[in-house]
């Protein structure tokens, strides 16, 4: 049976430097945080791939309040860097997007991520690898939470899926589940892939063949 768990988590490289983290502090001290980015646990499912392999693996035996630190190897990170996913690409078809690429820039070409490595002579090396490819990563990770009852996993599920739980009423009947969405989430624009999301992810891994979405509109209230 699937674990549903909640955790927390520091990666650093083999130089000590933190490429990524769970807590805002540590971004900040680090240099790397994101103003965009939701600090705080990582809903995960635990054997599904959510994360690289190698801290999937070393997640699996771990106890609620058990931290362990991880030493893992490209070949269960991002891989061993390729050569052949280095590429030449003319200055000019940067020029007609008007994008003047500069070292380090990530780009996107043909719908593929890269990264600018140089410019000269007219022509741009771009690197189609992950920019942590052929890197030994270390992480420190955290089980802070696992879910064991049916309602505390469709409640994990809402919260990996909508990102919040408040506001949201839910119910199980047998294989039958009822969720009730707040109001105040109906402006996000990827309600509806949420949705979708979260049933994938209720019908793989609990055991339910049905599920109702109940949206309760509220008449707006007239300005005084």
């Amino acid at each position: 049976m699937a674990e549903f768990i909640k955790i927390s988590y520091t990666g650093s490289l083999d130089d000590g430097r933190v490429f990524d983290t769970t807590s805002e502090e540590v971004a900040k001290k680090e240099g790397i945080y994101d103003e965009k980015r939701v600090y705080g646990f990582l809903y995960m499912i635990v054997g599904e791939g959510q994360v690289i392999k190698g801290l999937d693996e070393a997640l699996k035996d771990m106890k609620v309040g058990e931290e362990k630190t991880v030493k893992i190897p490209p070949e269960k990170a991002y891989g061993k860097r390729n050569p052949e996913l280095i590429r030449i690409v003319p200055l000019k078809k940067f020029k007609e997007q008007k994008i003047n690429p500069i070292p380090g820039m990530p780009i996107d070409i043909d719908g593929q991520i890269a990264r600018v490595q140089t410019v000269a002579g007219g022509r741009v090396r771009v690197d189609f690898n992950h920019e942590l490819a052929g890197r030994t990563l270390t992480f420190n990770a955290k089980v802070e939470v696992k879910a064991e009852t049916e309602d505390d996993k469709v409640k994990f599920l809402l919260e990996k899926n909508f990102n919040k739980v408040e506001g949201f009423n839910s119910k199980v009947d047998g294989q039958e589940l009822s969720v009730t969405i707040p109001e105040k989430a109906y402006k996000d624009r990827n309600l509806l892939l949420r949705k979708a999301a979260f049933s994938a992810e209720a019908f793989k891994h609990l055991n339910i063949g049905k599920i109702t979405f109940c949206e309760v509109w509220g008449k707006p209230e007239k300005k005084k």
